[in-house]
C-alpha cells in the first residue's frame, strides 16, 4: 500500500539571527515536491517552546534535523528523548541510538564486543586514564562526544597529548579519545533502513589528491570539512578499485555497528583502510548525518539509483512504517497554514 501524503514537521536547530540551514530548505523542497505537506519548526533553546510548535503544526510525522541543542552538539539526544516522552513518531534514530553513538569511547568497546575493529585507543577523563593496547605515535585527539571535528587534533608526543587532553577538558567539560592514526583511506558507508532490513550504501571516499601536502597528514579535520573548496582540496569520490573481499568487510562492519548501536532509518559509518595491511578499521559511527544534496549519503544514494527526493521519501516510509502511518490517518492535513522559520 502506498504511502498516502502526510503532514511533516521539519524539525531544525537555529541560533538566534542565524540563517535557516540549506538542509532543512531542502529537505522542505523535496517534501512538497513528493506531496507531502512541509512544516518547518525551529528549535533554538526552549523544549517547551519545541513541543508547543510541534503539537501546533498538526503534523503526522516529524522529520528530525537537529544535530544540535542550544549550540551543545551533546545535547541532540535531549530532543528525541522529549519526542519519544511525548509520543510523537519521528525519523531518524532513537534516544538510545544517539546516545551510544554520541559517546565515541562506549561505541569502540561495543564494536570491539561485536568483533568490528577500530584504531587502539586510550581515554582520558581528567584524573585517570585507560588504554586499549599499547599506543603509538601520531595520536588522533578528540573529545569523546563531540560532533564536527570540533576539538580534534594531530599529536605526535607526550607533550601535546597531555596539552589536548587539558584542552579538551577545559573547553569541552569532556573526556578525550586518543586513537592511533590509520595511514590509508578514508572511507563512508551509508546505511538506510531499520534493525531487520539494513541496507548498505555504496562506498564514497574523500579523496586527498595528488596536491595535498605531503607535510599535512590526511584526516578530515574541521578545515577540510567546512574550509572552501578551492583547486586541491579533497573531494567526495565513489571509488571503483576495491576488491569485493574488502568491500563485504566494510559492508558487514557497517551493520554490525548499525544493528549493535540501536539506528535506524538512516546513518553514516566512518572508515579508515590501511595502506600497510589493506584492513578497514571503522573510526566513527554518526546516527544524525548530515542530509544536504551534496552529502556522503545522498551521493551514495544516487550511485545505487536513488534520487534525492527517493532518498527522503525511503527515510520518511521507514518511518512511517515503524508508527503504523499511513492507514487512513493522514488522508488531510489540517486548516491551519505551516509556521514560518
Amino acid at each position: 500500500m502506498a504511502l498516502p501524503p502526510l503532514r511533516i514537521a521539519v524539525l531544525h536547530y537555529q541560533a538566534k539571527d542565524d540563517p535557516p540551514d540549506a538542509v532543512m530548505e531542502q529537505v522542505c523542497a523535496t517534501l512538497q515536491q513528493l506531496g507531502h505537506t512541509p512544516v518547518p519548526v525551529r528549535v533554538d533553546e526552549s523544549l517547551s517552546d519545541m513541543v508547543r510548535q510541534v503539537s501546533r503544526s498538526g503534523a503526522d510525522l516529524v522529520f528530525n534535523l537537529c544535530e544540535t541543542f542550544a549550540e551543545d552538539y551533546r545535547f541532540d539526544v535531549n530532543v528525541a528523548a522529549v519526542l519519544e516522552l511525548a509520543r510523537v513518531p519521528f525519523t531518524g534514530s532513537g534516544t538510545a541510538g544517539l546516545l551510544l553513538a554520541q559517546d565515541k569511547i562506549l561505541t569502540k568497546q561495543l564494536l570491539q564486543f561485536h568483533g568490528v575493529l577500530t584504531p587502539r585507543f586510550a581515554s582520558f577523563d581528567g584524573d585517570s586514564f585507560q588504554t586499549n593496547g599499547d599506543l603509538s605515535f601520531p595520536l588522533i585527539v578528540k573529545p569523546a562526544r563531540s560532533d564536527a571535528s570540533m576539538g580534534l587534533g594531530v599529536e605526535k608526543d607526550m607533550e601535546g597529548l597531555a596539552r589536548r587532553v587539558r584542552m579538551i577538558r577545559e573547553q569541552y567539560d569532556d573526556e578525550a579519545l586518543a586513537e592511533e592514526f590509520i595511514e590509508g583511506r578514508e572511507l563512508y558507508v551509508g546505511v538506510l533502513g531499520d534493525h531487520s532490513r539494513p541496507e548498505v550504501l555504496p562506498v564514497v571516499e574523500l579523496d586527498f589528491g595528488k596536491k595535498w601536502s605531503r607535510k599535512r597528514m590526511k584526516i578530515a579535520d574541521r578545515e577540510v570539512k567546512f574550509g572552501p573548496d578551492t583547486p586541491g582540496s579533497p573531494q567526495l569520490v565513489l571509488p571503483r578499485d576495491l576488491s569485493d573481499e574488502l568491500r563485504g568487510r566494510i559492508e558487514g562492519a557497517a551493520v554490525t555497528a548499525f544493528r549493535a548501536l540501536k539506528l535506524r532509518d538512516y546513518a553514516r559509518i566512518d572508515f579508515r583502510v590501511s595502506s600497510a595491511t589493506n584492513e578497514p578499521y571503522l573510526l566513527e559511527v554518526n546516527p544524525n548525518p548530515y542530509l544536504e544534496e551534496k552529502s556522503e549519503v545522498a551521493l551514495a544514494a544516487r550511485d545505487k539509483g536513488m534520487s534525492y527526493p527517493a532518498l527522503i521519501q525511503h527515510i520518511v516510509e521507514v518511518a512511517a512504517r515503524r508508527y503504523g502511518l499511513g492507514r487512513g490517518a493522514a488522508q488531510a492535513a489540517p486548516a491551519e497554514e505551516p509556521l514560518s522559520t
